[in-house]
C-alpha cells in the first residue's frame, strides 16, 4: 500500500511539473508573441515612415519558426540589397580566386582577353599579377577589350541616365580599368589624377583647382570644376568608357605597346586567377560598391554562359539557383541601381538561408557588414547580440536584411524593407527599422 501511495504522488509532481512547465512555456511564447508585436506596432507609428509601405519577415532558425511575418509577400525595391544576390553570384561562380583573365601565347606574342575583373590597376588592390606580367614580358601584347558575344550595355537596366558623373554609377566593362574612374587626390598644395592620362588631357593647369569639385561633360571625357568648394582629399569622376581610349590609357600607364586582339577563335587559353573573391565580395558589401557588385555579375555570366550577357545570367540562376524561392522576383542588376528591381522580405530571408546552408555560416558572415561597420557604421553599436546585415538606399526606399544572433544565442533572418517613405532623411528610417530590431532581439 505504502508503495502504491508513494508511486501515484511520484506520478502526480511528475504530471504537475510538466503541466507547470508546459504553462510557463505558453506564457513565455504568449508574452514573445505580445513583445514582437508591440515592437513592430512601434515601428508602423514611427513618425519616420509614416504613410509608407513596410515589409517585415523574422524567421527563428533555432526554433524553425517565424517570429513574424508583416506584409511579408509583398513587393518592394530593395535597392542595394540586390548586392546580397550578387554576392551569391560572387560564390557560386567566382571560386576562391577570380578568374580574372584568360591567357595563350605563341613565340611572340602573349594574347589576353580580360573576364571583367574590377581590381585591374584599381588603386585599392596592390596585388597586379596582370600588371606585372605585360610589363615584364618581351613579348608584344594583344588583349581582346570587347568580344562580340557580349551582350551588356554600358549602364544597367533602368539606370538614371542624369547619374552619369556620380562616383556610384560607373560603366560597366569586359575590361575595367582603374575602376572605370578617374580618381582625384588632392591636398592643400597640389592635385594628382589617375591615370595620369587624363592629367595630360586637361586643358587648365589642375594645381589651380585645388578645393574644387570636379565633374564631366555627358558624353566625352571634357573634365572640369564646379563653382562650389570641396574640402574632400579623394575623390572619383567616373569617364565614359571608349575602347580605343581605353587602350591608349592602358599604354600610357604600362609604357608598353597594347594591340587591340580582335581574332580568338584559334587560341588555347588558360585562365589567369588574381585576387582573393571574399575580399573583393567584403568591400563591395561594406561599402555597397554599386561598380562591384555589377562587374561580379559580367564575371558571373562570362563563367556560366560564355559570354558576358546579365540579362541571360539572371535569366539561368533564377532558373537554375532560386526556382523555389516563396515568391517571382524581378532581378535586373547587380547593384540596386534600378528601380526595377522588385523583391519581398521572404525571399530574402530564403536567400540567407540558403547562403548560409550552402557556402557555410563562417564564410558569409565574414562577408557581410557587421553592427558598427561599413554602411551601418553609425548603428547597433549597442545591439543586444550581433547583428550581421546589408543596407539599401534609393530615393524613398530603405532596406536591411540579414543574420541576428541573440544574446540567449538563437539565430534569426531577417528582411525589413521600407518603400516610399517620405522622411527628410534615410537616417531617420534607420534608426526607426534599429530601435524595432532592438526590441525584438532583446527577448531572445
Amino acid at each position: 500500500m505504502a508503495k502504491s501511495i508513494r508511486k501515484r504522488i511520484a506520478t502526480f509532481k511528475f504530471e504537475n511539473w510538466f503541466k507547470i512547465l508546459f504553462i510557463v512555456a505558453a506564457i513565455a511564447m504568449v508574452l514573445s508573441a505580445c513583445s514582437v508585436r508591440q515592437a513592430q506596432k512601434t515601428l508602423l507609428s514611427s513618425e519616420a515612415v509614416k504613410g509608407a509601405h513596410i515589409g517585415i519577415a523574422i524567421y527563428n532558425d533555432t526554433k524553425g519558426q517565424w517570429l513574424t511575418k508583416y506584409q511579408s509577400d509583398h513587393y518592394f525595391t530593395p535597392a542595394s540589397n540586390t548586392k546580397i544576390l550578387a554576392t551569391y553570384l560572387g560564390l557560386q561562380f567566382l571560386g576562391d580566386s577570380l578568374p580574372g583573365w584568360k591567357m595563350a601565347e605563341n613565340k611572340d606574342t602573349i594574347f589576353l582577353v580580360p573576364q571583367g575583373d574590377p581590381s585591374f590597376l584599381h588603386p585599392e588592390f596592390s596585388y597586379q599579377p596582370i600588371v606585372e606580367l605585360i610589363k615584364n614580358t618581351k613579348k608584344h601584347v594583344a588583349i581582346a577589350v570587347e568580344l562580340k558575344g557580349d551582350r551588356f550595355e554600358r549602364f544597367g537596366d533602368g539606370w538614371s541616365w542624369n547619374d552619369y558623373a556620380e562616383d556610384y554609377q560607373p560603366e560597366r566593362a569586359r575590361m575595367p580599368i582603374f575602376g572605370n574612374v578617374v580618381h582625384f587626390y588632392q591636398d592643400q598644395k597640389k592635385i594628382n589624377i589617375k591615370p595620369f592620362y587624363f592629367f595630360m588631357q586637361q586643358a587648365a593647369d589642375p594645381s589651380l583647382t585645388i578645393g574644387k569639385d570636379w565633374t564631366r561633360a555627358k558624353n566625352e571625357n571634357s573634365f572640369f570644376t564646379l563653382e562650389q568648394n570641396n574640402t574632400k582629399k579623394y575623390f572619383q569622376v567616373p569617364f565614359v568608357y571608349d575602347t580605343k581610349q581605353v587602350l591608349a590609357i592602358l599604354k600610357d600607364s604600362l609604357s608598353k605597346n597594347i594591340s587591340a586582339l580582335n581574332d580568338i577563335t584559334l587560341k588555347s587559353f588558360k585562365t589567369l586567377k588574381t585576387i582573393p573573391t571574399d575580399s573583393l565580395l567584403k568591400i563591395m558589401m561594406l561599402r555597397s560598391d554599386n561598380f562591384y557588385a555589377d562587374q561580379i555579375v559580367l564575371m558571373a555570366s562570362e563563367q556560366l554562359l560564355g559570354r558576358m550577357d546579365d540579362a541571360a545570367l539572371i535569366d539561368s540562376t533564377k532558373k537554375l539557383l532560386f526556382a523555389d524561392f516563396p515568391q517571382r522576383m524581378r532581378w535586373v542588376d547587380g547593384s540596386g541601381l534600378s528601380r526595377y528591381n522588385l523583391n519581398t522580405p521572404e525571399n530574402y530571408v530564403a536567400i540567407l538561408q540558403q547562403m548560409q546552408t550552402k557556402f557555410g555560416e563562417e564564410r558569409v558572415k565574414n562577408i557581410f557588414e557587421k553592427g558598427g561597420e561599413g554602411t551601418i557604421a553609425s548603428y547597433y553599436k549597442n545591439f543586444p547580440g550581433t547583428i550581421y546585415a546589408k543596407t539599401g538606399t534609393l530615393g524613398g526606399q530603405v532596406a536591411l536584411s540579414g543574420f541576428i544572433y541573440t544574446p540567449k544565442k538563437q539565430k534569426l533572418y531577417f528582411s525589413v524593407l521600407v518603400a516610399n517613405h517620405m522622411s527628410p532623411s534615410s537616417a531617420q528610417v534607420r534608426r526607426a527599422v534599429e530601435t524595432y530590431l532592438t526590441s525584438v532581439t532583446k527577448g531572445l
